[in-house]
């Protein structure tokens, strides 16, 4: 198991098992690391595959590299991918609704089964046999579900209280798209792990990528 502070990126572990399986799929038994970095649109040097994998015990031969089955089985496990976990979504606009589509669709291990929202035009639908309920019946729900990871996707200014409300439902995580952090107290219990999402943040990454690398190089210092 991969111990705080390790330094092995999560991200590169979870597109490391996609491309596995991938190539599990195309009927490959064995994988290099060059071949998996290819699979990752190089976007990976095989240098660094081969550093985050030797880190979690996996050794491939030179000449050879990885079989496949054994080391996605590896990746699974260290990632919680060998589970199922239980999702519950608050806010059930275009994001909201998107994320569930997308996640239902991609991953076979993360079932979606509490929608909440607070709208009565959404409230009382039903996506993929899953009712839309009004969050103020979130206590009774989520009890009789029990969710282990939250979705945020409300507006900045409701994102705090409903993390809040989450947290003491005993939802374990949390996953934020609301352009705002959360604070959460402090608590006997384990504390809830927060990942926030900033969409907008993310674009100007490359908005910012952009730019730079349209200035002149004294601009860009």
């Amino acid at each position: 198991m991969i111990e705080p502070g390790f330094g092995v990126s999560i991200p590169r572990l979870y597109a490391y098992h996609r491309a596995l399986r991938q190539a599990e799929a195309a009927g490959e038994a064995t994988i290099t690391s060059h071949d998996l970095a290819a699979l990752l649109g190089h976007t990976v040097a095989p240098t660094q595959i081969r550093k985050d994998l030797c880190a979690l015990g996996a050794l491939g031969r030179r000449g050879h590299g990885y079989t496949i089955a054994p080391l996605a089985a590896q990746l699974a496990w260290v990632l919680g991918l060998e589970n199922d976990w239980r999702i519950a979504i608050v806010g059930f606009g275009s994001l909201g609704h998107a994320f569930a589509t997308f996640i239902s669709a991609r991953e076979k291990r993360f079932h979606v089964v509490a929608v909440f929202d607070t709208s009565r035009n959404v409230i009382g639908q039903v996506w993929q046999g899953v009712p839309v309920h009004d969050i103020a019946d979130a206590p009774r729900v989520l009890r009789s579900c029990g969710c282990e990871i939250g979705v945020i996707a409300v507006p900045a200014e409701a994102a705090q209280e409903v993390a809040e409300r989450l947290a003491a439902l005993d939802v374990r995580a949390i996953l934020n798209f609301a352009p705002t952090t959360l604070h959460l107290p402090a608590s006997e219990r384990a504390p809830v792990i927060v990942r926030n999402i900033d969409l907008a943040g993310e674009l100007s990454i490359l908005t910012h990528r952009l730019t730079v690398g349209t200035l002149p190089a004294a601009e860009e210092a």
